[in-house]
C-alpha cells in the first residue's frame, strides 16, 4: 500500500525527530510519501476576498500533486470525528483501488474547491492543533 501526504508548509523543526520516528514505524506496513508545498504569504489581517485567493493559491498547488485517481482525504474541521480502528478499516478498504492521500491545508483552511474534490473529510479532533502537530497525530494513526 502507498499513502502519500501533502501539506501544505513546512513541518516545525521540533516535530522533524517524531516525523522520522513514525515514517520508519510504518516502513513495514506501507510506502509513505510527504510531500509539503509552500504556504502563500498573506497579510494579518485579511479580508474574505483575500483569505479565499491564499486558499484557492495553496489548493492550486496541493492540486498540482494529486492524480485523478486518488482517494483524496482532506483533514478539516468539519469533518467525520471517527475512532483509531474505523480510521484503519476505511484505509483498508481505499485502498483496494486507488492511492491514498491525506491532504492537510494552509493556516487559513482550504479552499472550497478542495473539499470538493476530497472523496472523504476527516475530523482529528474537536480541538485545533498547528498544522505539524495535526500531522504528527496522523501519522501516529
Amino acid at each position: 500500500m502507498t499513502l502519500k501526504i501533502i501539506a501544505v508548509g513546512k513541518l516545525q523543526k521540533m516535530y522533524h525527530e517524531i516525523q522520522k520516528e513514525f515514517e520508519k514505524r510504518m516502513q513495514r506496513y506501507a510506502k509513505l510519501h510527504i510531500i509539503e508545498v509552500n504556504d502563500e504569504q498573506a497579510p494579518e489581517r485579511l479580508t474574505d476576498a483575500q483569505k479565499k485567493a491564499v486558499q484557492f493559491a495553496e489548493w492550486k498547488k496541493i492540486e498540482k500533486k494529486l492524480y485523478t485517481d486518488d482517494f483524496v482525504i482532506a483533514l478539516d474541521s468539519t469533518g467525520k470525528h471517527i475512532s483509531s480502528q474505523a480510521l484503519a478499516l476505511n484505509i483498508e478498504a481505499w485502498q483496494e483501488n486507488k492511492n491514498i492521500v491525506f491532504i492537510l491545508g494552509g493556516s487559513l483552511g482550504f479552499h472550497e474547491d478542495a473539499l470538493k474534490r476530497a472523496d472523504y473529510i476527516l475530523s482529528l479532533s474537536d480541538m485545533t492543533f498547528t498544522h505539524s502537530m495535526a500531522r504528527v497525530i496522523l501519522l501516529e494513526q
